[in-house]
């Protein structure tokens, strides 16, 4: 076969329903050239396809997988823990193209990219930069967000406090007393900042 033909063929290959994962799971070696990174990017994958790109030591497969949007985001959860920062910067970007109407990524993955100690061992993210593509990602539903003030990691807490205004008196009134340093400290800096003096309690005497 030429080598003109041979892509195109690969490709497919790639993209056949009935293609067998065997199959599927070679095309992702690095003399299928581009094939492999476009397969796991743009198609829905059988389980043990998407298993083998999940260990793949390739970071374009594994960071293609995390692009796809044909995929359920909870099968993706290792990626979040990936030894590239790459991989976890395009898992937190969200799929391409971005829909209308942006998937929301389950909170197992959700805590795990905003309470990251590291950003990979490539070096080429921060974790700051990985959260900012989750933040303009909209993958982060309203619901996770109203909950972080009450969570059990106190990274969350700390971050709910940067959303005082949004707070209610009561999870305001939580923070600010609560049992970590670094949260109480995070509430009392935005209580200044955002939001109206906290009132002493009135004396009945």
């Amino acid at each position: 076969m030429s080598d003109s033909l041979r892509e195109p063929w690969l490709r497919g290959v790639a993209f056949n329903p009935a293609g067998p994962s065997d199959v599927l799971i070679r095309l992702m070696d690095r003399a299928a050239g581009e094939v492999g990174p476009l397969m796991c990017e743009g198609r829905d994958l059988p389980g043990d396809v998407v298993e083998a790109a999940l260990r793949h030591p390739d970071r374009k497969i594994r960071g293609a997988l995390a692009l796809n949007r044909y995929i359920g985001p909870a099968r993706l959860a290792p990626l979040a823990t990936d030894p590239s920062g790459i991989v976890r910067g395009w898992l937190a970007g969200g799929p391409r193209p971005r829909a209308r109407r942006v998937r929301p990524l389950p909170e197992d993955i959700l805590v795990t990219l905003l309470t990251a100690r590291d950003a990979g061992d490539d070096g080429i993210l921060t974790e700051n930069e990985i959260i900012q593509e989750l933040t303009f990602s909209r993958q982060i539903p309203l619901s996770f967000q109203r909950s972080m003030a009450g969570h059990e990691h106190p990274g969350l807490r700390v971050r709910a406090t940067w959303e005082w205004q949004w707070l209610s008196p009561a999870q305001r009134e939580a923070l600010l007393d609560d049992p970590d340093p670094a949260v109480r400290e995070a509430a009392r800096e935005n209580l200044g900042h955002r939001a109206p003096q906290r009132r002493p309690s009135r004396s009945l005497s």
